[in-house]
């Protein structure tokens, strides 16, 4: 789970508690695809991480907004408005190849 870090980091929890890596654990487990067939995988597709990564994030920020563990002065309601705020998102610039080599 690469974003239970992002979940602490986004509420500002000084700590990571058991409750918080159990939320986490729980979306996840929600997001399986085994849930509407059972003979599905486990776990979400690779193509869909960014998502369930960012669903696991949320989950640990409500949770430690919810314990008292966070360090931010915003409801568990506004967690998954702050948490797209803060996503990177890779943006390239575009380059045009310049056959005189930028003569």
């Amino acid at each position: 789970m690469t974003r239970l870090g992002f979940g602490a980091i986004l509420a500002r929890s000084h700590h990571m508690t058991d409750t918080m890596i159990i939320a986490g654990a729980r979306r996840l487990a929600s997001l399986s695809p085994a849930l509407s067939d059972p003979d599905d995988a486990l776990l979400p597709d690779f193509g869909d991480a960014p998502q369930v990564n960012f669903e696991v994030g949320v989950a640990v920020a409500e949770q430690a907004i919810e314990e008292g563990s966070a360090g931010v002065e915003w409801t568990k309601d506004e967690v998954r408005e702050r948490a797209k705020e803060k996503l990177w998102r890779p943006i390239y610039g575009e380059y045009v190849f310049d056959e005189q080599g930028g003569r």
